[in-house]
């Protein structure tokens, strides 16, 4: 046996040669050498392997390599860089400014407290919500509301908070203000509020105890009070010349309802109040008090003709 094929090798290190093909393998020039080189590698120990680890490793140099083509030009790898380097600014401007972005909301029924970053405490009515940019808050102290909110703003720079409706701009007071679809009403308890409405481009100054309501299809009006806060922090709704919608509105973001009726003109107004922690007695309160009578199916609130 002067010359080994892969074959026969192979079936020697399975053990697979017959009796006669191993005594004459024994007997070559040959055996002696790879004997040795077997123990010569039983001795080696392969380096521990993680794999998890590779995987990161490669995908992170899939995702650091950079392919430049032989036939590009220096230029237009120069104007390359440049794309990707106004891309980078702008992804990290969006980051910065769109991620810096906080928010809080109410539930059906449900109050939420908290403050501002410059301390001025916010309290959310129910299904409200609140939104503004932290980042450049010491310099544009705005945000949005999407329904109604009691403001005590601390003194310091102009305070401007923008609706669907209008804006209302303050500097240290007390205010509330409650702005949903076709709906605008802003009331001062402390210092002064100026009230922008975007329905008519009107500008109004409110001082304490003065409120101002604007509904669609009905005249903008000025409100007297005489309450230091807003009646639903007392867990009272409390509604002056408002068109009976809005009223049925109130109550469904407060009792997570739904008003369903065809021939029932919802125009007529209303001056009342409702409790907003007593579901029938709040039904009661605002359909008795306009000779309706209902039914309810659920969550719906069927008016009978």
């Amino acid at each position: 046996m002067n010359k080994l094929d892969d074959i026969f090798l192979s079936r020697w290190l399975n053990n697979e040669l017959s009796g006669d093909e191993l005594n004459k393998f024994k007997s070559s020039e040959h055996y002696n050498s790879y004997v040795n080189i077997i123990k010569g590698t039983d001795k080696l120990q392969a380096p521990s392997y993680n794999l998890n680890e590779a995987f990161s490793n490669i995908k992170e140099k899939r995702n650091t390599t950079t392919i430049i083509h032989p036939s590009t030009p220096s230029k237009n790898r120069w104007q390359w860089g440049v794309a990707a380097s106004v891309i980078l600014f702008i992804g990290f401007f969006a980051y910065f400014n769109l991620f810096n972005t906080t928010e809080f909301s109410s539930d059906y029924g449900k109050q939420l407290a908290f403050e501002l970053p410059d301390g001025s405490k916010v309290l959310l009515n129910s299904k409200s919500t609140i939104t503004f940019n932290t980042k450049n808050w010491d310099t544009n102290r705005t945000l949005e509301l999407n329904g109604e909110a009691f403001f005590d703003v601390e003194k310091g720079n102009t305070f401007t908070v923008k609706t669907s409706q209008g804006n209302v701009s303050v500097l240290g007071t007390e205010f509330n203000v409650n702005a949903r679809t076709d709906f605008f009403k802003v009331s001062c308890y402390e210092g002064k509020v100026k009230v922008s409405d975007n329905s008519d481009a009107s500008t109004h100054i409110l001082t304490p105890s003065i409120g101002y309501q604007n509904i669609k299809n009905n005249t903008p009006i000025t409100l007297n009070f005489d309450s230091t806060h807003p009646e639903w922090i007392d867990n009272q709704s409390v509604f002056k010349s408002t068109p009976i919608k809005f009223v049925f509105n109130a109550l469904e973001k407060q009792y997570e309802l739904q008003f369903e009726y065809d021939s029932f003109d919802d125009s007529i107004l209303f001056t009342g109040s409702f409790p907003n922690n007593n579901k029938e007695i709040a039904l009661k309160t605002v359909l008795k008090s306009v000779n309706l009578k209902y039914t309810t199916q659920g969550n719906s609130i069927i008016l009978e003709d």
